[in-house]
């Protein structure tokens, strides 16, 4: 078990961005023939992931003077702190029941496998602490071994699932066949989106109404390019974030919002070099895998569970994201009954617009919508879950509250519908424990 609890340490420690291609590479050694090739494509698709993590991370930091700005006109004085993923990341680690959970976990993905349950084998290691949280959380609260186990394998079946359901997405929008994604904090969003276009194919007027984002760029010609509309986003963005000097320092506010401009504009120009990279090694392995499945193991379709970070440098939902962070922001600050400040958990607002945008085919009107729809009832969820979260957080003496903040949450952790959902039928036994 000592053993086991390290290699876990040391796979948190590389991150999803080495482990993916990591894994992919041992299972091609498996599926592929050519080892030469199959490391060449590992490579790219670890190039790929570093350099969207890293142009993702400069693109949430993008946002923050706008934010400042948003939060300096609110009178509104925000009680949670958003800690964002690490700090549950680091419970999980330190947890002594994280290595059964594990294990137990992935027999549970395998048991699904065998009984056809699921299409979904679920490779994304790194990501197994979302499931490992969830029960982890009860067994901590309630000291009840078998509760948090089956709260967790609650969790794990549900994401399973709803991964196979919203896999053909993946394929017949972003355009990669055979994954899906099992991220129980996104996957869960994609039936919103449904729910959106299944209303507006029945409103007779509206069912007409598209707006794609690949007819933008044609009939735009030239100015559709992703460089001009990341700089026409970036300029409006600078020119709200400088609005109160605006007039006073003429130019020197078209001077910060023309950099603003300069900034989305190189980094709408590299997100899709980067994801164009990152394709190219990705799909030859996942052909290969799958070829291999289906001629040596089963005739059955079947899906390599991936993070959603792997389509979260589509145009759509970049385009999209650049509307709704700083909008997440703005309608925290004017929400009835939320009191969360989103800061630290806001890079999970792309990898839900993930889902907002794939069952949509990148229609941004109905994407929007449906982002107008998920946002509040994250914020909501994640006000909500605050006091058990805080008191799990706290408990374990490795969280210190921010000064002026009286409790903690995450738009990740917290505000996954799952966990909510089965919170909210469990929460009777929680109580007697908390």
């Amino acid at each position: 078990m000592e053993t086991l609890y390290k290699i876990m340490k040391i796979l948190a420690d590389i991150g999803p961005v080495g482990l993916i291609p990591i894994i992919l590479f041992l299972m091609g050694l498996i599926a592929t023939r050519n080892k030469l090739i199959l490391l060449r494509n590992s490579a790219y698709v670890y190039f790929g992931l570093l350099t969207f993590s890293l142009l993702l991370s400069f693109y949430i930091n993008f946002f923050n003077p706008i934010i400042n700005t948003i939060l300096s006109i609110t009178n509104k004085k925000f009680q949670v702190i958003d800690t964002g993923w690490m700090a549950a990341q680091k419970i999980d680690l330190y947890n002594p029941f994280v290595v059964q959970l594990s294990l137990i976990l992935i027999g549970l993905n395998i048991l699904m496998l065998l009984v056809r349950l699921t299409r979904t084998i679920n490779i994304d290691a790194w990501n197994l602490w979302l499931f490992l949280f969830s029960g982890i959380f009860v067994y901590e609260v309630t000291g009840i071994m078998w509760l948090g186990i089956l709260f967790s394998c609650a969790v794990t079946t549900i994401s399973l699932v709803l991964a196979d359901i919203y896999s053909p997405y993946l394929e017949s929008y972003y355009g990669i066949k055979g994954i899906s994604n099992p991220q129980p904090q996104t996957i869960v969003w994609a039936p919103v989106a449904n729910i959106v276009n299944f209303v507006f194919n029945r409103i007779p007027f509206i069912k007409r109404l598209h707006i794609f984002y690949e007819e933008i760029k044609y009939k735009l010609g030239p100015a559709g390019e992703p460089m001009i509309m990341g700089f026409i986003l970036g300029f409006i963005i600078g020119a709200i974030t400088k609005y109160k000097s605006f007039t006073l320092n003429l130019w020197s506010s078209l001077g910060y919002a023309s950099l603003s401009g300069l900034y989305m504009s190189v980094i709408t120009v590299l997100m899709p070099r980067s994801v164009t990279l990152l394709y190219k090694g990705l799909i030859p392995i996942i052909n290969d895998i799958r070829i291999f499945i289906n001629s040596k193991i089963t005739k059955r379709e079947i899906y390599i569970g991936l993070n959603s970070m792997v389509v979260a440098g589509n145009g759509s939902v970049i385009g999209l994201s650049t509307i709704m962070i700083p909008l997440t922001v703005y309608i925290a600050s004017i929400l009835p009954g939320n009191k969360v400040l989103p800061s630290a958990g806001l890079v999970i607002i792309p990898l839900i617009l993930v889902w907002a945008v794939g069952p949509s085919r990148g229609d941004i009107f109905r994407s929007f919508i449906s982002a107008l729809i998920i946002i509040p009832i994250v914020l909501l969820i994640t006000t909500d879950m605050t006091t058990l979260i805080t008191d799990f957080l706290t408990k374990k003496e490795s969280i210190q509250l921010v000064e002026g903040y009286s409790r903690a949450s995450s738009l990740d952790m917290g505000s996954n519908l799952i966990y909510w959902i089965l919170t909210q039928i469990m929460k009777p036994i929680l109580k007697l424990f908390s």
